[in-house]
């Protein structure tokens, strides 16, 4: 498999953590479906080769080659299945700043995918066309950041706070409370929470919950064996039986269980 990573280009930094080209022409891709779990990220991915199909919470969603997707922000994992190998360029959106892109609450997109064509009609299919149309990944990816740029450059309030809130809790690994956070930006929990849906997709604990069990999951997924030692799972967790807790939650299985399966489509990239 080639995974080629990109540096954004200087305008998108500040919204976009990095940019990859998956391909694979059919040769090594033979297992049934990749599992993906919940990562904080809130993507646009473009299959130039091959058809996608997603399935997040048993609802399942065919994305065929050419057409834009927007991978919302999830909190259950979900399933992969390429067809017939594939091609894809995948553009990782910083979790607080995604929506800067997007006319809509991102709540309407958590634990989805959908075609960004049927959010904003025409212009993406114009945008979908120029992209099959240049003959190198390297051009394509240049022209996806400058439709990425067209979109930023609109006049659009920011929620400054909640980005703040949000780059803080991805920071420190999802560890401080919500009623902290409330506290230092002077908000009820209940507006922190309705204003985090609105401009993420999820609720502030459910997002921090994600970001703890990234920060341990990232060891696990690189090691062999599923055992740590305690002081890693009590810097995050109030101790292990709560780690194992979530890790079923977000990976459908137990750590014991997951290392052992090699169909982790995250263990393909590295942290």
């Amino acid at each position: 498999m080639d995974i080629t990573f990109f540096k954004p280009k200087r305008e998108l930094q500040d919204s976009v953590a990095k940019i990859w080209v998956h391909q694979n022409r059919g040769k090594e891709i033979v297992l049934p479906s990749w599992l993906i779990v919940p990562d904080g990220e809130i993507k646009i991915i473009f299959p130039f080769y091959g058809n996608i199909r997603c399935t997040i919470a048993e609802k399942g969603r065919l994305h065929r080659t050419s057409n834009l997707i927007i991978s919302g922000m999830r909190t259950e994992p979900g399933y992969l299945n390429f067809e017939h190998g594939l091609g894809t360029i995948g553009i990782i959106l910083q979790p607080e700043a995604a929506y800067r892109f997007f006319d809509l609450s991102m709540f309407e997109i958590a634990n989805r995918t959908l075609s960004v064509s049927d959010l904003f009609g025409d212009k993406v299919r114009e945008w979908e066309d120029t992209l099959m149309d240049l003959p190198s990944v390297v051009q394509k990816v240049e022209y996806i950041q400058d439709c990425l740029i067209q979109r930023l450059r609109r006049k659009k309030n920011r929620d400054s706070l909640v980005e703040y809130a949000v780059k803080d809790l991805r920071m420190n690994g999802g560890r401080k409370t919500v009623q902290d956070l409330s506290l230092e930006l002077g908000f009820s929990r209940r507006h922190l929470n309705r204003r985090f849906m609105e401009t993420i997709g999820v609720g502030p604990k459910l997002l921090a919950n994600v970001f703890r069990f990234q920060s341990i999951y990232k060891i696990v997924k690189n090691r062999r064996s599923s055992k740590l030692q305690d002081r890693i799972f009590y810097d995050r967790y109030y101790d292990q039986a709560h780690f194992i807790k979530d890790f079923r939650r977000f990976t459908g299985s137990s750590p014991g269980r997951y290392v052992e399966d090699a169909t982790d489509y995250g263990k393909l990239f590295p942290d």
